[in-house]
């Protein structure tokens, strides 16, 4: 981490603001130019429009919103600005001397200014230079003063949208700022390849990095568990917590509890797999569907509810009732019912759509986090009561969209008669329990052992009373 150098756009940058502005101003001449143009230089296909509008649009939209933090998202559509830049100047400039060269150029400058803002470079003045070496060679080049004439002859806006965009991106450069070098003990800074919900996983085994391409689906990595417990200390725990005043503490909150605490010792379980690579997620989230009340025609909600590794019972019972409460008090009326509402009035092509999107702007990271803040398919932990329902837990499939890589279910306590070491016999209550995990995030080593871990809190609750003594980390 040290030797990365990391870049931020404050949102009150004016250079910030500028950037957006030329960015839009650019899509939007393109798309005119597209409309009114008649060549047949292929420049309004459909294809050329929409990477086109998506790279400026990309710049307008993501650079105010995540500069400060993230401003190796202007990344991705400068390189995709470039490309396209290249492939306009092959297509109706031929393979002239100057021509290559000034592709040559701009692939240089793709090159270094990735490189720059991905953290490799320490300085943007190469990137400087390189944009006004750009300019320079465009303005020299016969053939590009050719295809000017051409563009203000026929379609003055497409001129003006690789102008705009080619002074986006100098503004953009303009409003980076280096921050000073990283120290140890200081809060993780994000960096190119990270997600806005969870930071790449980079130094584990070459094994691990390549599973999720032969396996890519969770249904091919998922691995299943069932286990049981007697729970005689459990329930005196619990009556206990009821005696001082949280009244609805329940099997739910020690389970919830435990698999907290399990992920402060053992962070690796707190991964995902996204578009073929690991992460490890930035949130502790659990999500539950609950009914608004316990009839058959209630109508389901989800809840999400967000936990810190060194939440003790009392902040699990806390977090998660007040969640609960919302939920049984606005119903449907939540964020991510309110979507699927809406979305049920959709034709089912319209929905196909939608669906492929939710999942292609997943795979890329590039779904709003707003919107996985109130996803259910997003998650540590998915969690189900079966005991609510009086059944047996049930081993519940993983979600292929979305993050969530373990799902648990529990069931109804139930009596079982066993001979103690007196020869009597005697009633135990147990409770079963099944684990659905994505086992590509971590070994089967290591999911071995947190299961150990997960049932020695489940005997012990009232170790989760205290906050852990250390909180892990897990690798960078």
């Amino acid at each position: 981490m040290d030797t990365i150098t990391t870049y931020s756009a404050a949102r009150k940058n004016p250079f910030v603001w500028l950037a957006a502005l030329l960015s839009l101003f650019s899509a939007v001449a393109f798309i005119v130019s597209a409309c009114l143009y008649d060549g047949t230089d292929g420049t309004g296909s459909v294809v050329r429009i929409i990477l086109f509008v998506a790279a400026n649009l990309f710049i307008t939209i993501r650079l105010p919103l995540r500069g400060e933090k993230h401003f190796y998202v202007t990344i991705t559509p400068v390189l995709l600005l470039t490309l396209l830049l290249c492939i306009a100047g092959v297509s109706v400039s031929g393979s002239g001397i100057q021509t290559c060269l000034c592709i040559l150029l701009a692939l240089i400058f793709a090159t270094v200014y990735f490189l720059t803002f991905s953290g490799k470079d320490k300085s943007k003045i190469p990137v400087l230079i390189l944009i006004a070496g750009t300019c320079v060679c465009l303005a020299v080049d016969q053939n590009f003063r050719a295809l000017a004439g051409s563009a203000l002859a026929n379609s003055k806006w497409l001129l003006f949208a690789y102008g705009a965009a080619l002074l986006a991106i100098l503004a953009a450069v303009l409003s980076a700022k280096k921050l000073p070098p990283w120290q140890e003990g200081d809060p993780y800074r994000p960096r190119f390849g990270d997600r806005m919900d969870g930071r790449r996983v980079r130094n584990m085994p070459v094994m691990s990095k390549v599973t999720p391409y032969f396996m890519p689906t969770r249904l091919e990595r998922s691995n299943q568990i069932s286990d049981s417990i007697e729970i005689s200390r459990m329930e005196r725990y619990i009556h206990q917590k009821r005696k001082e005043g949280y009244k609805h503490f329940g099997i739910t909150h020690v389970i919830l509890g435990s698999y907290v605490r399990l992920i402060a010792d053992m962070p690796e379980l707190n991964r995902f797999v996204a578009g073929q690579r690991i992460y490890h997620r930035y949130e502790l989230s659990v999500n539950m569907v609950v009914k608004k009340e316990m009839v058959k025609d209630a109508p389901d909600s989800s809840i999400k509810v967000i936990f810190t590794p060194s939440d003790t019972a009392a902040d699990i019972y806390r977090k998660f009732d007040a969640a609960l409460d919302q939920a049984k008090e606005e119903g449907i009326s939540n964020g991510f019912d309110s979507i699927t509402h809406i979305l049920d009035f959709l034709p089912s092509v319209v929905m196909s759509l939608f669906g492929f999107l939710v999942r292609f702007f997943d795979y890329f990271g590039l779904l709003p986090i707003e919107l996985e803040k109130i996803s259910p398919f997003h998650g540590t932990l998915f969690i189900t009561s079966m005991g609510s329902l009086g059944i047996p837990p049930v081993y519940h499939h993983l979600y292929d969209i979305g993050t969530v890589p373990a799902f648990c279910a529990f069931g109804h306590k139930y009596t079982k008669y066993e001979l103690n070491k007196d020869g009597e016999t005697v009633a135990k209550k147990y409770l079963d329990y099944k684990f659905v995990v994505d086992e590509g995030i971590c070994d089967g080593f290591y999911y071995a052992a947190a299961m150990k871990k997960f049932r020695s809190y489940l005997a012990h609750p009232e170790r989760l009373d205290e906050p852990p003594e250390k909180v892990l980390e897990d690798i960078l």
